[in-house]
Order: C-alpha cells, then structure tokens, then sequence
C-alpha cells in the first residue's frame, strides 16, 4: 500500500536537494556523495543497532555516563553528534584523497562501416576543459562530409615497476589523443583518413588528411598518394590516389590546442602510430610546469605515489618533454 507523507513540503525539498546532488558535477559535490556513501556504509542503519534508540534525555544520559566511565571519549562525541543529526569527525578523516579538480569526459566516437571501424572505440574519454574544442572540431568535420575516429589511452596511471624510465606522460594528462589507426592504412582510397603527401607539398615526409565532401574551405582537390601496408613486402608502400579532396589535419585541430605531427619517413612497421598521435601542450610554460602539478589536476595523490611516475614529480617541462 502506498503511503501518503505528513510532511509534503519538506519532502519536496529533500526531493530537489537529491536532484542537485545527483546531478552536479563539480568536485565539491562528488566528494560530497562519496561522503555520504562512506558514511550511508559505515555509521548509517544498513546494519541495525544492537541497543535500542535513546527514548528520552535520561537515557541520553546514561550512554553519556557510560562512555565517560569507559574513558571512550572519541565514542562520547560521535555518540553526541550522531543524536544531534551531525557528521561526526571519523567520516571525515575517512573520506579518503581529495578529488581532483579535473576530470575525463566520455564523447561518442566516429565509427566507420565496416572493417574499418570495427576496432574503433564505441567513446573517447577527453580532458574535461578539452572536450568542448573536441566536439566543436568532431562536428565541423561531420558538416563537410568527414569522419574522425579517434582513440584514447587507458586511464589509468601506469603502476610503479621500480626500475626503467616510465612512459611519456601526456596521454595521462589527458593531453594526447590519437586517432584511431585502424581508421587509415588499410585501402587509402576509402579510408575516412589518409596518411600520405599531395603532388604540391614543398618537403618530403608524409601527413594525415582527412576525407571531406568536394568543395570543402581548406581541402583543394589535389593529386595525393596514400600509404598502404604491404603485407608480403612487410612494409608501407605508397599508392597513388589521384585527385582527391582531404581535409590536412593541421586545418582541422586549428580551432584546439591539439598539434597533429608530420612524418619524416612512413612508418616502419604497423605498430608505429606516431603519426595518429595529437597533442596539446598549450599551458605547459617551459621552466616553470612540474609533472606532479600536472597529474595532480587528474589523478589523487595515491594513485601518484602508487604510479611509475612518483619518483619523477618534481621534473619540469622543457618546451618538449618533462625533464629531471
């Protein structure tokens, strides 16, 4: 049978204020709700009470007395603040790390048809003060016809091994992303994203383009040839395309912090995705950034001190790579 409330008012308020908690965002409000989960499992009626509920001040009292007989002193106030509705200070100590202020955020991916896209990621987890520019520039290409598939690191700090020099840093920064390889060097004449050079490029060396619709601002139809690998050679080929219209990733990343690379030689061997790798090092100041700094905006100070990277914190940017 349902029950009606005695209190309507202030059940819609408990109602709204549950709806804020639900659904903000910000790292205040998630360490609020990881608070009150802590405290729901640990001091809440999930396991009932082995004594009864004081009915009256005089037993107030007693449990006073009691826990001030037995010396518990630390008992004695979370007993006082727990009759009062407070959050005693055990939750507290308890909550574990801060939460960073930065977080991923999850974006729906590109996912070509076919064979092409059936290793592409379902999303991509971007830097949550990049993944506006991210979409903006996902979008514009979706209005010229293009397609970019893009993959992102795992998110997890790389542990502690003890020895060696850990991995480069920026992909758990949340400032490296890739585009998905297997978007590109299968049949660069259907591939939504070519890795090759037009007839017109000045300098040898090879860059990505991306299949746009005829027409396209920034995306002449030129004479391009893609790289493809060659499975009985055991190495990428070059194959001529004709005219084709790609938009140069250079154009499309312009509007984000992201740099796309360009190669000076084709890869040499499948594995070798350096040319899918896009970074963004905008605010990194050469000198001053320090790593921990860095990972301390994404990751909590545990998740550092367990990582490869908890004997390298104190190395800084040096306009390429973080050093010392």
């Amino acid at each position: 049978m349902a029950t009606t409330s005695s209190d309507p008012a202030g059940d819609a308020v408990l109602l709204a204020l549950t709806e804020v908690i639900k659904g903000a965002t910000s790292p205040e409000i998630q360490q609020a709700q990881a608070m009150l989960l802590r405290r729901l499992a640990t001091q809440g009626d999930v396991i009932p009470s082995r004594i009864p509920a004081p009915l009256n001040i005089t037993q107030v009292g007693g449990y006073f007395n009691l826990l001030t007989e037995l010396a518990e002193t630390t008992m004695r106030k979370e007993m006082l603040g727990a009759a009062l509705g407070l959050a005693t200070a055990s939750v507290a100590a308890g909550t574990g790390d801060s939460i960073p202020p930065m977080h991923f955020t999850s974006l729906v991916n590109d996912r070509p048809a076919g064979a092409a896209g059936s290793a592409v990621p379902l999303s991509v987890a971007v830097r949550e003060d990049l993944a506006a520019g991210v979409t903006a520039m996902v979008a514009s290409i979706h209005s010229v016809g293009g397609l970019l598939p893009l993959w992102s690191p795992p998110h997890a700090l790389p542990p502690s091994s003890g020895v060696g020099t850990p991995p480069g840093p920026l992909p758990y920064l949340g400032r490296e992303l890739w585009l998905a390889p297997t978007a590109a060097l299968t049949d660069p004449a259907t591939d939504p994203i070519v890795l090759g050079r037009a007839a017109t490029d000045p300098t040898p060396g090879y860059r990505v383009g991306i299949r746009v619709a005829d027409g396209t601002a920034g995306a002449p139809k030129l004479d391009w040839t893609g790289l493809v690998w060659d499975a009985i050679g055991g190495a990428f080929v070059e194959r001529a395309l004709g005219q084709v219209t790609l938009l140069p990733i250079e154009t499309a990343v312009a509007s984000t912090p992201f740099v796309a690379r360009r190669l000076a030689v084709a890869p040499t061997h499948q594995g070798d995705y350096e040319w899918a790798r896009l970074t963004a090092v905008a605010g990194l100041v050469p000198g001053a950034s320090r790593l921990g700094d860095e990972l301390a905006l994404l990751w909590t100070a545990q998740q550092i001190t367990d990582s490869a990277y908890a004997s390298h914190v104190d190395a800084v940017w040096n306009g390429t790579a973080f050093v010392g």
